[in-house]
């Protein structure tokens, strides 16, 4: 997952500007166009950086729900997913934990029947030697700089109409089309929304120190696809559980190695 800086502020504001004045009376324009300006000031501001303490996030809704811990200060992060395996009565599990440029994992194949080639794990957190991966999977493996893993500040980047409607809760409209690498929906969802998809419903709220809380985005039925919410939760900042390397890891087996490649 990549990182999204502040922009907003310095590009974003012109293209608001432009998109309001056309729309209402100058007067009626500035207000508005100052009021959206200050929302989206306000919500840039609040997207975690690199000087965020640790906090804990969770990302449902989207292609691939994850859940765990940033400590971008400390170059550290552990995430987690869980998937139920399609036609198979089972659930897959992996946990990723990254300290610099060092990473260890922890698989398990809960409820998953005997002989079915599924390689043999490790309870313990294991050790991966990252020089057996390609470099475009290493670098997936380690700590890439990552601050804001639900993209909130790319979904802020794409967004319109952005207004305080509540104490720290703001909503308006973001463009699915500008926030592929977010992995909101499938590439066929976001062609079968057509031109719904750049004005799809967004709600961000902030917590009581004024930093993200939740985004959530409603993504309208399209094709086969049934409505559905993409929804991101930032909380526990600076009290989330530390994430250090582990003291009794042990070394990934080989057939670790191929299952991670396949």
């Amino acid at each position: 997952m990549n990182v999204f800086t502040k922009r907003l502020a310095s590009t974003g504001a012109l293209l608001i500007a432009g998109s309001v004045l056309t729309a209402c009376g100058v007067g009626e324009a500035v207000q508005g166009v100052a009021e959206e300006v200050s929302a989206v000031s306000r919500l840039t501001d609040a997207v975690p950086t690199t000087e965020t303490p640790a906090f804990r996030y969770r990302i449902k809704g989207g292609v691939q729900p994850i859940a765990g811990v940033l400590d971008a200060p400390h170059q550290a992060m552990v995430s987690e997913i869980d998937e139920q395996i399609p036609d198979a009565d089972f659930t897959f599990s992996m946990k990723l934990l990254v300290v610099g440029d060092q990473s260890w994992t922890k698989i398990s194949f809960d409820g998953a029947p005997e002989g079915i080639g599924l390689p043999k794990v490790s309870k313990k957190w294991m050790k991966l030697d990252l020089s057996r991966f390609s470099a475009a999977d290493a670098e997936g493996l380690t700590y890439n700089g990552e601050t804001d893993p639900g993209y909130v500040g790319a979904l802020l980047l794409a967004a319109a109409d952005l207004t305080e409607t509540g104490t720290g809760t703001f909503t308006g409209t973001t463009d699915l089309t500008r926030t592929t690498a977010a992995e909101i929906v499938e590439p066929e969802v976001l062609t079968a929304l057509g031109e719904k998809a750049k004005t799809v419903p967004l709600k961000v709220t902030l917590d009581a120190e004024g930093r993200i809380a939740t985004a959530v985005v409603e993504i309208p039925a399209a094709g086969k696809a049934k409505a559905g919410t993409y929804e991101v939760t930032y909380d526990q900042y600076g009290s989330a559980a530390a994430v250090r390397a582990p003291a009794d890891g042990v070394k990934a087996p080989a057939d670790v190695y191929e299952f991670l490649k396949s």
